[in-house]
């Protein structure tokens, strides 16, 4: 299947798997917390879709859709977008990438903090 045929059935479909996959095994292998393993898993996905998306950038082939990207950002995954961009030098020169994508960051790291706030035994 490429990202011709289909850009949700090829990017979105396994970025959920594999973020479900990273956070059953964050929870049974690491025994983190419901909010930790969700940081982890939905950050680690973020980073490979990135990866692809530069990758067919320069092959010239058909990328992962940008809404794809925002929704993994805006789902959690702000911190894995912001180190691809850093790390792959993509879509850094995008406004709406180099703007959002750090508050999204900034947003989960809040979120998670807060989470663990709450969680007893956390602190």
């Amino acid at each position: 299947m490429s990202l011709r045929s289909s850009p949700v059935r090829s990017t979105v479909v396994p970025a959920i798997v594999l973020a479900g996959l990273l956070h059953l095994g964050a929870r049974r292998y690491l025994g983190a917390s419901p909010a930790v393993a969700y940081f982890l898993a939905i950050n680690l996905t973020a980073y490979p879709l990135w990866a692809i998306d530069k990758r067919q950038a320069r092959k010239g082939g058909f990328r992962v859709p940008e809404w794809t990207l925002h929704l993994v950002s805006l789902a959690g995954g702000g911190v894995g977008a912001v180190v691809a961009m850093r790390t792959l030098r993509h879509k850094t020169k995008k406004r709406a990438f180099s703007l959002v994508h750090p508050a999204l960051a900034a947003l989960s790291v809040a979120a998670l903090g807060l989470a663990l706030m709450g969680t007893p035994g956390s602190g």
